[in-house]
């Protein structure tokens, strides 16, 4: 197509008909008659494994790490309470390109399970054909469609590619030549409509930035760490390092943390907020190219990530590569930045809830695209901005863990609800089960506790809280009773296992 012109907030009194609106089952308004043509370019930027509560512009004070992140968001609209859909990348970022659950979706395979299958042919799930992603909703519409990914946990045969003219894996780490190639794909098709996805393993373990590291260690300490790390990165300014390069990255990096005693918290944050200024220092490069082609006022962005991280919250040895385990807010937080064209709504902030499965149908709407798929769990986030009358929390679900083991919570603006199964139960009755009677419950009130320290279904739950964790738990039920989505099966080839060796996810 060429270019024409340049939850209901739940309380402790009354729940009655807090069902209403929120969306959890496969319900969306029926596909419409189309309307005008889209005008706008579209990026949609996924930096893996970002934290919101380590942005400036979220609140993090620490050390200034997102300058250029604050800017976009400076002249967009920003949501402080974006919650993904699952823990880890796989399961999370489908339900970014499908509006679907993880559960409705069907791939929610583990990593373990991944690891098991190799021997067998490395069989794993792939998104059904019959899936209708928000890549192939653009196309449809005229848009010439280009990825440019870590690969690994987003590698094609996943489903990843479906819609995509183009879909390439070297955005493992960031460097010049995988920069310049998409910067070419972009100025390949500047004079048509485009959709661009852009995601990265930059802030993603293994840490490789050393920025901040003589904040936290001795100087003799930081720079020793500070040479391995520059030694390792090297290679970046080739097409990317081997796998076999990049997992010893993660293991010397490790063994080089414990034998300085620096395997810690404290260090490992600071080398993972040495990763976010990376991030935010390519994305300046990235936004003053789009000025300079004239395309930053009309081209819709959008900034986000599919997860967190843990940096030893809940187990003080988790602090490095820590994340897919559990559904605390470290972990499903995430960032949501919408930059509309002509900067429009600049400035805004909303607090309510809002959900992963909203940003699909979001883009939809944004671009007066009418004719997405029925089967969309999302609605559009354009009324909480448009009308902040109607910014209401909507009710999240979380769930899909990437270990043998299965959590699955019911978040509002206020409350959170979680229950657990452990591995012998979801062997055998698959993840998308919740028994008769939930043994392992948690529920944590998000404006008294922010840390999740206060079970309040612990030693003699108040009537309230039980009256709560009820609510949340029927609206769970609602959800897995309803969403019982098949995967496909794809054997992955050896490339996408290298990647996901590469990544830590395989020994």
């Amino acid at each position: 197509m060429e270019r024409n012109g340049g939850a209901h907030r739940l309380m402790t009194g009354s729940l009655a008909g807090i069902a209403a609106g929120l969306a959890l089952l496969p319900a969306c308004r029926p596909a419409e008659e189309p309307g005008p043509p889209p005008q706008f370019d579209v990026v949609l930027i996924s930096v893996d494994t970002l934290r919101a509560d380590r942005l400036n512009c979220y609140g993090y004070e620490k050390r200034e790490v997102s300058p250029n992140i604050d800017a976009l968001a400076g002249d967009g609209i920003l949501f402080e309470n974006f919650i993904t859909s699952s823990p880890w990348t796989t399961p999370a970022h489908l339900t970014m390109f499908t509006s679907l659950y993880p559960s409705t979706h069907g791939v929610t395979q583990t990593i373990k399970e991944l690891e098991a299958s190799l021997q067998h042919g490395a069989k794993f799930s792939r998104l059904a054909d019959s899936r209708v992603t928000l890549a192939e909703v653009l196309k449809a519409s005229g848009y010439t469609t280009g990825a440019f990914t870590g690969g690994g946990t987003l590698a094609p045969g996943i489903g990843f590619d479906q819609g995509f003219d183009h879909y390439v894996c070297t955005m493992h780490k960031l460097h010049s030549f995988n920069m310049r190639e998409m910067n070419e794909w972009i100025d390949r098709h500047a004079e048509r409509l485009f959709f661009l996805f852009w995601h990265n393993f930059e802030v993603h373990a293994p840490y490789l930035d050393g920025t901040y590291l003589d904040e936290v260690l001795p100087p003799d300490t930081a720079a020793e760490i500070r040479q391995f790390l520059h030694e390792a990165s090297r290679t970046r300014k080739y097409r990317g390092p081997t796998v076999e390069e990049q997992k010893n990255v993660v293991e010397r990096t490790k063994y080089l943390l414990l034998s300085k005693q620096a395997y810690n918290a404290m260090v490992c944050g600071a080398l993972y907020d040495g990763g976010i200024k990376s991030m935010d220092n390519w994305l300046g490069e990235f936004i003053r190219d789009l000025r300079r082609r004239g395309l930053y006022d009309r081209t819709l962005i959008i900034l986000t990530s599919d997860h967190g991280e843990e940096f030893g919250e809940r187990n003080p040895h988790f602090v490095y590569g820590a994340h897919g385990h559990s559904l605390y807010e470290e972990m499903v937080r995430a960032p949501l930045i919408i930059k509309l064209p002509d900067q429009r709504y600049a400035g805004t902030r909303v607090s309510s809830a809002v959900r992963m499965i909203d940003v699909m149908p979001t883009i939809l709407d944004v671009l007066g695209i009418k004719r997405g798929p029925k089967e969309m769990q999302g609605l559009s986030l354009r009324p909480l901005w448009e009308r902040p009358e109607t910014r209401e929390d909507r009710l999240a679900v979380n769930e899909a863990l990437a270990n043998e083991s299965e959590k699955k919570a019911a978040r509002t603006g206020r409350y959170k609800f979680i229950y657990s199964l452990d591995a012998g139960a979801v062997a055998r009755h698959g993840r998308s089960h919740m028994p008769e009677h939930l043994d392992d419950v948690e529920l944590y009130d998000l404006h008294a506790d922010p840390e999740e320290k206060n079970n309040l279904l612990r030693d003699g739950p108040s009537v309230a809280s039980t009256e709560i964790a009820a609510t949340l738990e029927k609206h769970l039920r609602e959800y897995v009773a309803g969403a019982r989505g098949r995967a496909d099966t794809v054997e992955l080839d050896e490339e996408a296992i290298e990647n996901l060796r590469a990544l830590g996810y395989l020994d």
